[in-house]
């Protein structure tokens, strides 16, 4: 093993790279025999990774170590990532699995009314009222907008992320208020469901009556 190779295994001081938060990607695998990474994007900006020069790679217990990136190319719908002092295979094997992170203030600028995903997680949800829903946990992506998972478990409340049922978002206070229309939350979702039940059944005897009368007739 090459000083450079032991170098590359020993973590750095998680605390000097706290500030290498933003995931942008995880190495999923070698690529090849010189070394390259294969890195799934986990970013909307993947072009961001041919202008990097360093990243932080973080393993699964918080491990953390700054790299040199000596290249970068895309491979189908995924990055290659060549680092410095990474030069077999069996070097880059070590960090499968390693998340690919960039510091926070590099983060690129959005545009108004969009947000990072990690700056969502965590933030306290309440209705125009003042009723709090609890903490977003996570945020869904679906074809036609995101969706914000609000709790966990059976209380979880999923809210679509539209204009209509988001109504702000204090990203300084951790705060989002939002107006869910009818039906959204559990026990309004309950009620729906039992509303529709007993209209069901209304109709359905409303429509057997129906039928013995017609018969009657014959």
């Amino acid at each position: 093993m090459t000083d450079v190779q032991k170098q590359i295994q020993k973590p750095a001081d998680t605390n000097t790279l706290a500030d290498w938060s933003l995931t942008i990607g995880e190495i999923v695998a070698p690529f090849g025999l010189l070394g390259e990474c294969k890195v799934r994007i986990d970013t909307d900006f993947p072009e961001r990774f041919s202008r990097l020069k360093h990243v932080c790679l973080r393993d699964a217990r918080g491990n953390a170590r700054l790299m040199n990136i000596l290249g970068a190319r895309l491979h189908k719908t995924q990055i290659l990532l060549k680092f410095e002092g990474v030069t077999t295979i069996d070097t880059a094997e070590t960090l499968r699995n390693h998340l690919v992170q960039v510091r926070a203030r590099d983060a690129v600028r959005l545009p108004k009314d969009e947000f990072y995903i990690h700056d969502l997680v965590g933030c306290e949800v309440v209705t125009r009222s003042g009723r709090a829903l609890g903490t977003i946990t996570n945020v869904l992506r679906s074809g036609a907008n995101d969706v914000y998972a609000i709790g966990t478990g059976k209380d979880e409340i999923l809210l679509p992320a539209i204009k209509d049922v988001v109504r702000e978002v204090d990203l300084t206070r951790r705060r989002i208020v939002v107006t869910p229309t009818p039906g959204l939350l559990p026990e309004e979702a309950a009620e729906v469901v039992e509303n529709e039940d007993t209209e069901s059944g209304s109709a359905a005897s409303a429509d057997i009556s129906i039928e013995q009368s017609e018969a009657e007739k014959v």
